[in-house]
């Protein structure tokens, strides 16, 4: 396995399903508008950064970050106590299934931190679901610490109605 920071484009698609396959099923299953996803994943090719853990011709992970000031869901806690310009921000971790459990979202985690901008940049935030217990075990070990908290409203997968997701922000110093 390889892992990178890349800007190219033709991991999108891979992305893309990667993306997909995350955040539309198992405990988080939730609508997902793929025209709006390709919008978004694009931006990182853009206005963000992409590292990814690859091997032949699987995506095994992928890390997204950019600037906290784009998280248009920030609380003003984080907002009111930070300069947002310093600051970094993940905004996805997500592993393939049938690699989860064998440490690509560790080492894709310490490949920002060592990519990371740390002149420009002084702090890192990220954002997890409160029942995301391996997610939030792993940031916690990795040395982020809970700054603030906030709801975002979900569409149900059959879209017989919307659930609410408790998000944690977790922080840590890029020092």
């Amino acid at each position: 396995m390889e892992i990178i920071q890349t800007e190219n484009i033709n991991f999108r698609n891979k992305i893309i399903a990667l993306y997909l396959e995350t955040f539309s099923s198992g405990q988080s299953e939730q609508y997902i508008d793929s025209t709006e996803i390709s919008r978004y994943i694009d931006g990182f090719f853009v206005d963000g950064k992409i590292i990814i853990a690859h091997s032949s011709n699987h995506l095994e992970g992928v890390l997204l970050y950019g600037q906290l000031n784009k998280d248009q869901l920030l609380p003003n806690k984080i907002k009111d106590n930070f300069q947002l310009e310093k600051c970094l921000y993940i905004a996805e971790i997500m592993v393939s299934e049938e690699f989860r459990g064998k440490g690509i979202g560790t080492q894709l985690i310490r490949s920002f931190f060592e990519n990371a901008d740390k002149e420009q940049y002084s702090d890192v935030f990220i954002r997890v679901w409160d029942e995301n217990l391996a997610a939030l075990s792993l940031y916690e070990k990795m040395g982020f610490q809970t700054v603030s908290s906030m709801n975002q409203k979900k569409i149900k997968a059959d879209k017989s109605g919307t659930f609410d997701m408790k998000k944690i922000y977790l922080h840590k110093k890029l020092v």
